[in-house]
């Protein structure tokens, strides 16, 4: 286990080179988040400091551990990123600013990927979950009015999102890139 902050580049390389030492990377899961809230209604100094900190964390960390990983991916590997509902609802309430952008930049930033790793035949998609309970992220959330919204009627489990991850990881997945995968019960269809 190698722990750190990955929106920092230097993080980002010991990671490769500790991962690098164990044999041939054939997958790169770009999971790293937190969620961040600010409004325009916040100080200045306040909204920008959030700012910063959400895109570095949600995006910042994607394209450094992208960039030092895709040139050591074996061909025929998969990168899958995790974005979330946010980045096509804008939040399901105020102060979700930064944390949709950064989130509707992890899925440009895959489609960019998509294309300039195809001819490697590498794989680029981004997982994009709905409400999912029991985070660290969403403990003690009131997750009724969340829950009401979704057709299956329950929240995602981190085993859902594990289980699409996996599919795009996988040899059944080989013709799918560039894609965004919803895994969010219906909440949001299309």
């Amino acid at each position: 286990m190698h722990a750190g902050d990955v929106s920092d580049r230097a993080v980002v390389e010991a990671l490769l080179a500790s991962v690098s030492a164990l044999g041939p990377i054939t997958a790169l899961v770009n999971n790293a988040g937190l969620g961040f809230f600010n409004q325009l209604s916040s100080t200045p100094a306040e909204s920008e400091r959030i700012w910063d900190e959400c895109l570095a964390n949600n995006l910042k960390s994607v394209f450094l551990m992208s960039s030092a990983f895709a040139p050591v991916l074996s061909r025929g590997g998969a990168i899958v990123n995790v974005s979330s509902i946010t980045a096509k609802t804008g939040g399901s309430r105020a102060g979700f600013l930064a944390y949709a952008a950064a989130k509707a930049g992890v899925e440009g930033l895959t489609f960019a990927m998509a294309r300039e790793l195809a001819p490697r035949d590498i794989t680029v998609n981004v997982i994009q979950p709905g409400f999912v309970a029991e985070t660290d992220q969403t403990k003690g959330w009131d997750a009724s009015a969340l829950v009401a919204g979704i057709p299956l009627g329950r929240a995602g489990t981190a085993a859902d999102i594990a289980g699409a991850v996996a599919w795009l990881l996988s040899k059944d997945a080989r013709f799918v890139t560039g894609q965004v995968v919803p895994v969010n019960g219906g909440a949001r269809f299309g």
